[in-house]
């Protein structure tokens, strides 16, 4: 995502005084566990390159119609909610800007899909991990005990989520440097694209090695699996619960 000058300068004087030296990956990673549970944001844009697949069968596949279905659905919620609230909020003041820059958006990520399918994932442009002290807050207001999270390259993720493929480690970096707090992107959703409790339960479960499982139905099934199962995530995982329903609460 494009940010301002000045958000980009900032960002610049802190990398300049945090540098650490980045590693390369040394393990497949799950793309499904590591966007759960703060990054839901991520399922967002994969969806967005199923749209696009089912766009092209029905004979609607133009960058307009593209363009058009997905304004409609939760690509642009994300947009809204995350990418120019967070990195250009005066865009919202300015719907034809708003607009424009939403095409400007689909129309590049439906050429990232395109490249993928055709070329497979560029590793000239490599996913940036997280790597973070356990116990790290959210902006939501829990506290996650995971110590690699998701970085930049949140649409590279999606491609590969989208195709059922893992993060290899050729495909990521690991950054080092100090992390004040982590971002909780599923906390600002939840609520604006009304996830139902078994829609949020999924998510969730991906994260905490219930994925799957028949018993985890809602929130309370999923607490008692990991609290037979991952005892040491238990308290993680009811923190996440919290301030992600307090959202939802708060959007309600």
């Amino acid at each position: 995502m494009k940010r301002s000058p000045v958000a980009t300068l900032r960002r610049t004087a802190r990398r300049a005084a945090t540098w650490r030296p980045k590693t390369t990956g040394r393990e497949s990673l799950s793309v499904a566990e590591l966007v759960s549970p703060l990054r839901y944001d991520v399922l967002v844009r994969a969806g967005l390159f199923a749209l696009v697949e089912q766009q092209r069968a029905a004979g609607r596949g133009s960058d307009a119609e593209i363009v058009a279905a997905a304004r409609e659905g939760a690509y642009a919620v994300w947009f809204e909610k995350v990418a120019m609230a967070r990195f250009r909020p005066w865009v919202l003041q300015d719907r034809d800007l708003f607009e424009a820059q939403f095409a400007e958006r689909v129309t590049r990520s439906v050429a990232l899909w395109d490249s993928f399918r055709s070329g497979g994932f560029d590793t000239r442009h490599p996913v940036t991990l997280r790597g973070a002290r356990s116990g790290l807050p959210t902006d939501s207001g829990a506290v996650v005990d995971r110590r690699v999270h998701v970085g930049d390259g949140g649409h590279r993720l999606a491609l590969l989520l989208a195709s059922g493929q893992d993060l290899a480690p050729g495909f990521y970096r690991v950054d080092h440097r100090p992390m004040g707090r982590l971002i909780d992107n599923t906390a600002t959703l939840i609520g604006p694209l009304g996830l139902s409790e078994a829609e949020h339960v999924a998510f969730l479960a991906q994260g905490y090695g219930a994925a799957g499982v028949d018993e985890v139905t809602d929130a309370e099934t999923l607490v008692d699996h990991v609290r037979t199962h991952s005892p040491g995530r238990l308290a993680e995982l009811t923190s996440v619960l919290a301030a992600q329903r307090r959202a939802a609460e708060r959007a309600a």
